[in-house]
């Protein structure tokens, strides 16, 4: 009887341990919850959006809800600074944010920011996102500042939107020409002979209407979404640089999670990126130029003396940059060797 028993006991373990795995290994254990705030500063369906959103819904599928997800577009957890620092400080769990805000907090990140550093020839946006996501010591150095990388995000490449052509250089003198809010952004303009501007992004249109603004140096998904074009009528395709929006967490709030908690956030982050965000992004960007054209904008494609012209006045950027620290003229080695094998 005793052998019996000892033999029925181990049979229930075993079935239930067996059940335990089939219902999802990847699951949180225990009856724990969790809560991830994720907040952007843009809205609609710009893709930090999309892309939050369906983090949302696989993160909440793949826990079985025991990992709910708040969303706070259209800045409802502040500004980006103020996300930024919340992040840091570990009162937002993450945000989508693009890069080159960032770059008052963790200084590298701005090798981003550098013109000329990835091809010229349309794909400086496609470069900048394989070398990302396939993983560089910028991550390490990201988490030393208090960001968790979640993903890179595919963006449409930088370019000028303008209210006139830019054929040469002298068409950017004197221009007020908005901005991220990057110092390394900011000394690229100035080096074009522009002047830098660092509006809130929601008071660029009047600003274009009323002349105040020249242009803006940001994706066309940007102008887009924003109908930025409405008043400004010429892509100017320079200096096609790479753009990228970041998906970030919190250092403070992630390695207070446990183990499987935590690399099954990560985890799935990195999944709606690669297997979500870059096709929709891809058909957005397309999208947002046809739209464009169909409503009278021009796309100016630069000439080749006009990008020599460019590089030419903004190489001392790399320079600086290099200067800046050793982690920064580490990342900037490292890059430099990862594109030229590109």
């Amino acid at each position: 009887m005793k052998k019996i028993l000892a033999l029925s006991l181990v049979l229930v373990l075993s079935f239930l341990f067996v059940a335990g795995c089939g219902n999802g290994a990847s699951q949180p254990a225990g009856d724990k919850t969790y809560t991830i705030r994720l907040g952007t500063p843009t809205g609609g369906k710009h893709q930090q959006n999309m892309t939050m959103d369906e983090f949302k819904k696989r993160i909440e599928a793949e826990s079985d809800g025991k990992i709910t997800v708040q969303l706070f577009p259209t800045s409802q957890l502040g500004t980006a600074a103020q996300m930024i620092e919340g992040v840091q400080g570990g009162t937002i769990e993450g945000v989508l944010i693009p890069s080159s805000y960032f770059a008052s907090y963790a200084p590298a990140i701005a090798i981003l920011d550098l013109p000329f550093l990835f091809a010229t020839d349309g794909s400086a946006s496609q470069q900048a996102y394989d070398i990302l996501n396939s993983g560089t010591s910028l991550d390490k150095y990201l988490e030393g500042k208090g960001f968790v990388v979640g993903g890179f995000l595919f963006c449409a490449n930088r370019y000028i939107l303008s209210t006139h052509k830019i054929n040469s250089m002298s068409d950017l003198a004197g221009k007020n020409i908005w901005a991220l809010p990057s110092p390394t952004l900011q000394n690229e303009l100035k080096a074009y002979g522009a002047s830098p501007v660092t509006l809130d992004p929601g008071d660029i249109a009047v600003a274009l209407q009323n002349g105040t603004v020249n242009g803006v140096c940001t994706d066309p998904t940007f102008y887009f979404s924003m109908s930025l074009y409405e008043s400004a009528k010429f892509i100017n395709k320079i200096p096609s640089s790479a753009m990228t929006n970041c998906f970030f967490f919190s250092e403070k709030w992630i390695k207070g999670l446990p183990s499987d908690v935590r690399e099954l956030i990560l985890k799935t982050a990195k999944a709606t990126v690669a297997e979500y965000e870059y096709d929709y992004m891809k058909t957005f960007w397309e999208t947002a130029e046809n739209k464009m054209v169909e409503a009278g904008v021009t796309i100016v494609e630069p000439s080749a003396a006009l990008l020599a012209e460019l590089q030419a006045a903004s190489a001392g950027l790399h320079d600086t940059f290099k200067g800046t620290d050793k982690d920064c003229a580490a990342i900037y080695d490292e890059f430099r060797g990862l594109v030229d094998k590109k």
